[in-house]
């Protein structure tokens, strides 16, 4: 009984993985290898013909520091004093991405600014990144680093 049990799991898995694998837009999907392999983070071997895509220990070690799960930014010694702002406009028709970006922003500690706005005093470059790149928004998503005159407002939200 267990057995049928598993292979009915497997089944429904393979199902979804199918799914999945078909609604992947393959220029997309072609272009973040080529980003990923120009930055080591993964290689592509060629074996009796067919080619194998590998993590790299880097791009390993980057998968594991940054999972989305557990992403949470470091804060420094010392503050900078410059301002990290996101910026989106992300359609109507995409409002539940629109939402859950913003949710993820503030658990990551950003002040909303303006409602598509949103400021941070740390570097967060690369968990950003890893937002953007998770929902797809890189259309619709821009970072700036910069110097903000009369943010003692801000200053007090992040006690810096």
């Amino acid at each position: 009984m267990g057995y049928i049990k598993d292979r009915k799991q497997r089944n429904e898995l393979l199902k979804e993985c199918d799914r999945i694998w078909l609604s992947i837009d393959r220029n997309q999907l072609f272009q973040i290898l080529h980003v990923l392999k120009f930055g080591k983070f993964l290689e592509i071997k060629k074996k009796e013909g067919r080619k194998y895509i590998n993590l790299t220990s880097k791009g390993l070690a980057r998968a594991n520091k940054l999972s989305l799960q557990e992403l949470e930014i470091k804060k420094p010694k010392r503050w900078d004093k410059k301002w990290r702002i996101v910026i989106f406009d992300i359609p109507e028709k995409q409002k539940k991405l629109r939402d859950e970006l913003r949710r993820r922003l503030k658990l990551l500690g950003f002040a909303e600014f303006q409602k598509s706005v949103f400021v941070f005093p740390y570097p967060c470059e690369d968990e950003i990144n890893i937002l953007i790149n998770f929902f797809g928004l890189h259309e619709h998503v821009r970072c700036l680093e910069s110097t903000l005159s009369y943010d003692s407002d801000l200053r007090k939200i992040f006690n810096v």
